[in-house]
């Protein structure tokens, strides 16, 4: 029963984490991809971190549905990618945990 209790607790901070962590990490890497104004180079590099960063806190501002055409890029729906990767960070985060635990 001690078990049960623990893995349920586990997987609800798994999962609390996860949808946290989801919104800025997805709009980081749509920001960072989608760039088309960045160039090449060390530059370019640069304008993508910057792109990057300003998608992560409008992504999670909108929650994953970004405004059209800030910083230079599209407005596409990441709700479902948002979704993806909470799934992702959950069970990553969960067997982590538990892996942890049974030391």
């Amino acid at each position: 029963m001690e078990k049960k209790i623990t893995d349920k607790r586990n997987l609800f901070t798994s999962a609390i984490i996860s949808i946290l962590l989801s919104f800025p990490v997805t709009g980081f890497i749509y920001g960072f991809s989608i760039c088309k104004d960045c160039g090449e180079g060390i530059s370019g590099i640069f304008g993508r971190i910057f792109i990057g960063f300003v998608e992560a806190i409008l992504t999670t501002i909108t929650l994953g549905s970004p405004w059209d055409n800030e910083g230079g890029t599209t407005s596409t729906n990441l709700r479902f990618y948002v979704f993806l990767v909470a799934l992702i960070f959950t069970l990553i985060l969960f067997l982590i945990r538990k892996r942890n635990q049974n030391k």
